[in-house]
């Protein structure tokens, strides 16, 4: 298993079509378990071939190379101490996340795993938490501290790696490599809430997609924030409001702040990304909950090939967002 359970459940491909047919192309849906979450596929190919097998292989590969939980995985070894050659699949996960943690100024941060694990989140179990103890695992945490040279690895002791918060992103765009070799130019990826889409669905509309509201609960009457169209790129959200546990009276969320090492707490509620990459889509929604509203957006001002949509709470208690201008064009209503 990859993850425990869903890193970032806030997100859903909303299901317009369920069937139909394009010339000789018909409609295909694959789904299952992978990474501790469920994954969704449709895709329009000649004959209906599945590529069901080839699908699982990719899993497989991404699964042996990046998940904490497979004890004999790369990125374990690399934890226990292990001298191992890492693969092209960890290479570019490394310098992808060594990328955004340098764009981010060190709020997207891959080595964050010793706290992630002691506050319940991550591949180990919970600890007593206090300002002591978390003053000790920071001396543990910096991207920079880690080298990759070639194939090769440095992981200072006492350091850990976990890719969990861009793997998932990444292996959707594995997939669509997979289908753009085999042709295919129409198609659907979800794992865990990360998407790619690509040309029509099967009733020759763009794909649609609509993201949930920030809420606990789901309301099946009213649970969309915004419904959108995506084509040829990618789409990730990260939240809040969902992953998270009282311990006396205290609410503590999944993300982790890599500077003071507690849990991340600012007005952002939910951060939806649109990217050409579903792993830059995937990595930035998470660097941007740590980030907070105000820093988020002046790195989202810089970078063009950036689109965001941001809830916030606002001091009144209501919800504000914010939503750049590439991005509302999307949106259908």
């Amino acid at each position: 298993m990859f993850l425990k359970n869903t890193f970032k459940s806030v997100v859903l491909f909303f299901l317009l079509s369920c069937g139909g047919e394009s010339n000789n192309e018909i409609l295909v849906i694959n789904s299952g378990k992978t990474q501790g979450t469920f994954y969704h596929i449709k895709y329009l190919i000649e004959d209906a071939k599945n590529l069901q097998n080839q699908i699982d292989s990719v899993l497989l590969c991404v699964d042996n190379s990046l998940s904490t939980y497979n004890s004999s995985s790369l990125i374990s070894k690399i934890n226990k101490g292990e001298e191992v050659i890492v693969d092209p699949l960890f290479q570019t996960v490394f310098n992808t996340a060594d990328t955004v943690y340098k764009k981010t100024k060190g709020a997207f941060d891959c080595s964050i795993a010793p706290l992630v694990n002691s506050w319940g989140f991550g591949f180990s179990n919970k600890e007593k938490m206090d300002t002591l103890k978390v003053n000790q695992l920071l001396k543990n945490i910096g991207y920079n501290k880690i080298s990759l040279k070639n194939d090769s690895i440095f992981l200072p002791s006492k350091m850990l790696l976990d890719f969990n918060s861009i793997a998932q992103g990444y292996t959707v765009d594995l997939i669509a490599n997979l289908f753009d070799l085999n042709g295919l130019n129409h198609y659907l990826i979800e794992i865990g809430g990360e998407i790619r889409a690509k040309g029509l669905n099967a009733d020759n509309e763009i794909w649609k997609i609509g993201v949930d509201k920030p809420s606990e609960k789901i309301n099946s009457q009213d649970r969309f924030q915004f419904i959108l169209e995506l084509d040829n790129k990618s789409l990730a959200t990260s939240g809040n409001y969902r992953k998270f546990y009282i311990e006396d009276g205290v609410r503590y969320s999944h993300v982790i702040n890599p500077f003071n090492g507690f849990p991340a707490k600012n007005k952002l509620l939910s951060v939806t990304v649109i990217h050409d990459e579903c792993i830059y889509a995937d990595a930035y929604a998470t660097a941007f909950m740590v980030m907070g509203l105000k820093n988020s957006k002046i790195l989202l001002e810089e970078n063009d090939n950036l689109e965001a949509y941001f809830i916030f709470s606002k001091d009144d208690g209501e919800l504000g967002k914010y939503v750049s201008k590439s991005f509302n064009q999307r949106i259908l209503n």
